[in-house]
């Protein structure tokens, strides 16, 4: 009979920074720590900044030096037009920088009651251990906050 793996290892990153994840003193995550560092590394992404143009952002490759994503402070929260330009770009940056979301697809809506702010979800696929896990977390991005808000996925 098979067995399901129940952990997965710790990003290298995680590691050498000494993140607040429950590690336990071990090297690998259990599921709730794999989701915390999933979405710790996409506040990192989505949070950082990189000097491209979007044009050039989306025409680039892996590369540390344009780690992050381009300033997009010039899109309006209420086009659907920038909306599309939007999931493209975080598609792409999760594209380079996340390699252990799969089957990702990004969707930008207007927040409820608030022209100012962008709802974002992402539908994606992870591999944990053996297993491929569904993974959906949504941001919150308002132009008069300096971070993205995450708000993971209910469990």
């Amino acid at each position: 009979m098979s067995s399901f793996v129940q952990s997965s290892f710790v990003p290298f990153f995680d590691l050498l920074c000494g993140s607040k994840l429950d590690l336990n003193n071990k090297s690998n995550l259990d599921a709730r720590a794999f989701q915390d560092s999933l979405l710790l590394d996409l506040s990192r992404l989505f949070n950082s900044r990189c000097d491209l143009t979007y044009d050039e952002y989306l025409k680039s490759t892996e590369n540390v030096l344009h780690y992050g994503i381009p300033s997009f402070t010039d899109f309006s929260p209420i086009s659907k037009k920038d909306h599309i330009r939007l999931e493209i770009l975080l598609n792409h940056a999760i594209k380079l920088f996340e390699p252990r979301m799969t089957r990702v697809k990004v969707m930008v809506s207007n927040e409820a009651n608030d022209n100012k702010s962008v709802k974002v979800e992402i539908l994606s696929a992870v591999n944990f251990g053996n297993q491929m896990l569904r993974f959906v977390p949504s941001y919150n991005l308002n132009p008069n906050h300096s971070e993205v808000v995450i708000k993971p996925e209910n469990d």
